[in-house]
């Protein structure tokens, strides 16, 4: 007679069937009205963003405290060793008077240095050389705004032929230019602020619900002009106190700026 045994089911069989009733069980849940799966909370209200470029001014008027003085010394001889000795001669005498003034030897500095030949303005000799010119000039640093003039004459009785140029300046020209970029930015922050006031006045327009944001990018333009006289002393031998005026400075700073506009998107 057979005997027959009954075999006993592996641990791997009874996970699987744990596994089936788990996910059925999820699937009904997940499938019931009303359960926290089927409420998702709704999504933030979208912020549209939008921008605004507007141009912020600002300027002043300063004294100068500086004057750049450029003295042009020349000379021309038949030889070029003649003229080059010539016109060491007569930059050496210039320097000793403008040191012997009271300007410092560091402040003097020779900026140009030519030797070139001379041609005759004949007509049938324009290619025939008559001679050599030599040619420098030399820069000059005066703190002394008053005492320009008398310079000038000092250095044209020494040996210059010509003043080259006359500016004036400011030591401290950053610290006026920070305050004037500060100025100039508000300036835009303004302008940008009145414009959103203007749009929102007219809600057909879209300019209902308008508000300024951040700044997104900022663009610096600063320019300064002074008075240049070396031009008009150029033509003269000598210069009067009342003739060399300073004047002022003009600063003026221009900012572009953009900004954020923020829209609220309920209007």
């Amino acid at each position: 007679m057979k005997t027959f045994k009954k075999r006993g089911q592996t641990p791997i069989f009874y996970f699987m069937i744990a596994a089936m009733m788990l996910t059925g069980l999820q699937g009904a849940w997940a499938q019931t009205p009303g359960s926290p799966a089927t409420q998702l909370p709704n999504p933030p209200a979208a912020v549209e963003t939008r921008s605004i470029h507007v141009q912020g001014q600002a300027s002043m008027s300063v004294e100068p405290d500086i004057a750049m003085l450029t003295l042009g010394v020349e000379t021309q001889a038949d030889t070029a060793a003649k003229a080059q000795g010539q016109l060491a001669d007569r930059a050496s005498k210039v320097l000793a008077a403008l040191t012997g003034a009271g300007i410092d030897r560091a402040k003097i500095k020779t900026s140009y240095y030519r030797v070139s030949p001379v041609y005759s303005t004949k007509q049938d000799k324009q290619n025939v050389i008559i001679g050599y010119k030599a040619e420098t000039t030399i820069q000059v640093e005066i703190a002394d705004i008053p005492a320009v003039a008398g310079l000038v004459d000092l250095a044209m009785n020494a040996g210059a032929n010509a003043v080259r140029s006359l500016n004036f300046d400011r030591k401290n020209m950053e610290a006026f230019k920070a305050q004037l970029i500060e100025a100039a930015c508000k300036d835009a922050q303004l302008k940008a602020q009145a414009a959103l006031r203007g749009l929102a006045g007219n809600e057909s327009e879209g300019g209902a619900g308008l508000s300024l944001g951040a700044p997104i990018s900022v663009e610096v333009q600063d320019s300064f002009s002074a008075r240049n006289a070396g031009e008009a002393m150029m033509f003269k031998a000598a210069a009067s106190s009342d003739f060399v005026s300073a004047g002022e400075l003009e600063i003026s700073v221009t900012v572009t700026v953009e900004f954020e506009i923020l829209v609220n998107s309920d209007h």
